[in-house]
């Protein structure tokens, strides 16, 4: 028979792919786990905007990326602790796993003067002055507690108000809070609502925040669900997109 015929050695074929995934695989899944983390952290920030109504800058940037390395090939998506704020999870485990919220730091405020019981939370009434999320506003909190003497100190500067002329003619100048309870106050007062209430003048009170019973949260946001599907959505074209990038490109120019 007429014809030809090769003969190749392996060996070093298989030694030079060896050395190719010892080298590249790592890196290669490192940016496949770090690309599919932020396409889950952009995904879930979409979510939330679809899911709660006027969600707050805190609350979008609620979650961080710990990306992976080729010597620890884990990548995260977690919530921030708050540094020093309210963490993340406080206020967002319940829209996720459902149950009832946590006290906000006014409402742990208010509990620690005797305002506001144990067992009650703080929602905003009619006359309550809203932000554009539609929470209570930082100014009408921080007014209320100085009031009502629920105010911290801080820094050696003590925000309650006091009995000096000044602070008594501020008062008299901003209108009065106060709270009232069913019965506190005599018959008259045998059915209202608790809560806190402001007095511009003699003829008018209007509700400020209102105290409830614990308020339960259905689940709203699907954080681990979202997650799964777009893991498994991203992360093959993620490491295809990472092989072409430390690999493919490092064949083509040794070609």
């Amino acid at each position: 028979m007429v014809g030809l015929h090769f003969r190749v050695d392996a060996t070093d074929v298989m030694k030079a792919l060896r050395n190719l995934a010892e080298r590249d695989a790592p890196i290669v899944t490192a940016y496949a786990l770090t690309k599919t983390a932020q396409d889950i952290k952009a995904d879930e920030i979409e979510t939330m905007k679809s899911v709660f109504d006027r969600p707050t800058r805190f609350t979008l940037n609620a979650l961080y990326v710990k990306p992976a390395t080729k010597r620890d090939l884990v990548a995260e998506v977690y919530f921030k602790d708050g540094f020093g704020s309210v963490p993340a999870w406080r206020y967002l485990g319940p829209q996720v796993e459902g149950g009832a919220r946590v006290h906000k730091s006014f409402e742990r405020a208010l509990i620690r003067s005797g305002l506001m019981e144990q067992g009650e939370y703080a929602v905003p009434g009619r006359g309550a002055t809203l932000d554009a999320s539609g929470n209570i506003s930082g100014g009408t909190i921080t007014r209320i507690l100085s009031q009502l003497g629920a105010a911290e100190q801080s820094s050696g500067y003590q925000a309650n108000a006091t009995n000096s002329r000044r602070s008594k003619a501020k008062r008299k100048k901003a209108g009065r809070y106060f709270v009232l309870r069913p019965g506190v106050g005599g018959a008259a007062d045998r059915n209202v609502a608790p809560g806190i209430y402001y007095r511009a003048d003699l003829r008018e009170v209007v509700p400020v925040i209102m105290f409830v019973k614990p308020p339960r949260y259905q689940k709203r946001f699907p954080f681990y669900e979202r997650a799964q599907a777009v893991f498994q959505h991203k992360l093959v074209p993620r490491a295809r997109e990472g092989w072409d990038r430390f690999v493919g490109a490092n064949l083509k120019r040794a070609a």
